[in-house]
């Protein structure tokens, strides 16, 4: 009995090492790629922040893109794939995210900051769509809305499932809120123990390119990455409500997510409303998570952010299912009602 416990003993600590070993080297040789991958942006206070720029010479306009929380820029990838020759792209990790140099404190104004600077460094004299998904969706509606200048050369603000921050905090000390906060915990100690290496907790069907599934997985097995997206969740309880918006704004939704659809949607429509030339697209078939890991999904996406920005305030508007009668290639939009 002894022996079979001692075997027993060494196996676990086997499995224990190796996992151990397996998230340390994952961390070192994504830390290790980004770095020949990705530009990083010196800050005037000494930091740095990890950018992917692509502005193509026949490049006429640019989207900056801002990610979720605990997601990489890497999330973004099938959607700039999709987006025409003439429009470039900018994407970044926010501070404590990839190779960004991480903070003690950030909040809106620093990250506002953020955003001008990439803005005058990157895409100077070029018109900018600005565009977030979840939390990077309130991010840049806020930024548009509140920081003084923003708004001179945007073109448009699309904002992709992004959070509401007043329902976000009406979750507070809810199920759902010591969930949340439960998950993002244990995923730091997923990451510690190099488990996240195994079964990572966003991309789990590993949805890219073969370098990019490796660069998210490797991304995810940082415990530092969950700790900035705990930060940040607790930070968003504080952020103040979007009320208006100067500019056309697109809010795209995605039709399946966990909980009540009918309430989703509804707190989505809301955001819809703080702009008077809006739209509301809805992509069917994606949950939070596709509208941009699945290729089609991520390409109406990149089709909305090109797009023809709204000129007034529509309602809804879906993509109709393709048929025989009725291919893909020319699915055209259909608008259901207006908002009120």
């Amino acid at each position: 009995m002894a022996s079979l416990e001692r075997q027993f003993a060494v196996g676990i600590a086997g499995l224990a090492g190796a996992s151990l070993l397996t998230g340390a080297v994952m961390r070192f040789t994504g830390k290790r790629e980004r770095a020949r991958r990705y530009l990083m942006h010196e800050r005037p206070d000494g930091s740095l922040v990890e950018v992917d720029v692509s502005i193509p010479s026949q490049a006429r306009r640019v989207v900056l893109l801002d990610n979720g929380l605990g997601a990489p820029h890497e999330y973004w990838d099938w959607v700039c794939d999709a987006l025409p020759a003439d429009m470039g792209y900018v994407r970044f990790n926010r501070p404590g995210y990839g190779l960004s140099t991480p903070v003690a404190q950030y909040g809106l104004h620093r990250h506002y900051a953020l955003l001008q600077e990439l803005r005058d460094t990157y895409v100077p004299g070029l018109p900018v769509v600005l565009a977030g998904h979840s939390l990077g969706g309130y991010f840049v509606a806020a930024y548009a809305s509140r920081h003084p200048g923003a708004l001179e050369g945007v073109s448009a603000v699309v904002m992709i499932d992004a959070t509401e921050v007043t329902s976000l905090r009406h979750s507070r000390r809810t199920d759902i809120d010591r969930w949340a906060h439960q998950s993002l915990v244990m995923e730091q100690a997923y990451a510690w123990a190099g488990l996240s290496a195994f079964r990572p907790a966003k991309n789990v069907n590993q949805q890219y390119r073969p370098e990019i599934n490796r660069s998210y997985t490797a991304f995810m097995t940082n415990p530092r990455s969950w700790a900035t997206a705990h930060r940040e969740y607790r930070d968003a309880m504080t952020y103040p409500e979007l009320t208006d918006l100067d500019c056309p704004l697109t809010v795209v939704t995605a039709e399946n997510n966990v909980g009540d659809n009918t309430m989703h949607h509804a707190v989505q429509a809301r955001l819809a409303a703080i702009s008077k030339r809006s739209r509301h697209h809805f992509i069917e078939g994606s949950d939070h998570e596709s509208a941009l890991a699945v290729p089609d999904h991520a390409r109406q996406v990149a089709e909305v952010i090109a797009g023809e920005p709204p000129t007034g305030r529509a309602g809804p508007e879906r993509r109709q299912t393709a048929t025989k009668d009725r291919p893909a290639s020319v699915r055209d939009t259909e608008r259901e009602e207006e908002l009120t």
